[in-house]
């Protein structure tokens, strides 16, 4: 059961700028494909997730793209796969909150339809250390056999609070670093299953999300990085 409460943790960071030339942003590189391993406390792995971009294309407001994140175990067995979008303009980029929702294997015959529309955490083009950013919820609710669950995803407290240079196998970028609250709930027959945690995230203006390591009671308890990158 531990084992299987530290792979959620994972699943739920796997998935949190100053230049406004959106050119660079993996999310926005038609078939580029990222690897993001997923680590727990004690820096094994125990998954990853590949993003694959497409459908690359001009707004009113600025650059969309849709993706597919679709997450494996350990033994490269897939868990799932989500659709998700991600958006660019002059104010800075949005990243859609669905991604980071967790997936059970054990509940594959779940429907979920979403309660929350629109849901995406922003980072905004003028990021400055020090500054607080808005946070968001998602939420999901399905049914399975005739027993109503819902699941709901919230991340606050968010704020800028230092540069870092961070280098993983695919790379090495100079990134915000980001503090942030993470919390997610389970209501099912009554009764909710809730997971408080602490994150930091590190973000590089111009590419992407590079890295991000959880804390649950100031203990570390998961990570996820960067490892391959294919454009």
């Amino acid at each position: 059961m531990k084992k299987g409460w530290c792979f959620i943790l994972m699943l739920l960071l796997a998935g949190s700028l100053s230049a406004q030339d959106c050119a660079g942003y993996y999310y926005l590189l038609n078939n580029a494909q990222v690897e993001m391993t997923m680590y727990d406390g004690s820096n094994a792995p125990v998954g990853k997730t590949i993003y694959k971009v497409n459908n690359v294309h001009k707004e009113a407001t600025g650059t969309t793209s849709n993706f597919t994140a679709t997450v494996y175990d350990k033994t490269e067995n897939m868990i799932t796969t989500s659709q998700g979008t991600f958006k660019c303009s002059g104010d800075g980029i949005a990243l859609d909150m669905k991604v980071g929702m967790p997936s059970f294997s054990q509940l594959k015959d779940l429907k979920m339809e979403a309660k929350t529309t629109n849901a995406f955490l922003n980072y905004p083009a003028n990021m400055q250390v020090g500054q607080d950013l808005k946070g968001g919820t998602f939420e999901m609710a399905g049914n399975m056999g005739g027993m109503e669950i819902g699941i709901a995803y919230t991340v606050n407290n968010r704020k800028v609070v230092g540069k870092e240079k961070v280098t993983t196998p695919a790379g090495t970028w100079n990134c915000y670093k980001i503090n942030y609250n993470l919390s997610f709930k389970m209501q099912m027959m009554g009764n909710t299953v809730p997971i408080d945690l602490t994150a930091t995230e590190w973000f590089a203006p111009g590419f992407g999300m590079v890295k991000t390591v959880s804390y649950k009671e100031g203990k570390e308890a998961g990570s996820t990085m960067i490892t391959s990158f294919k454009k």
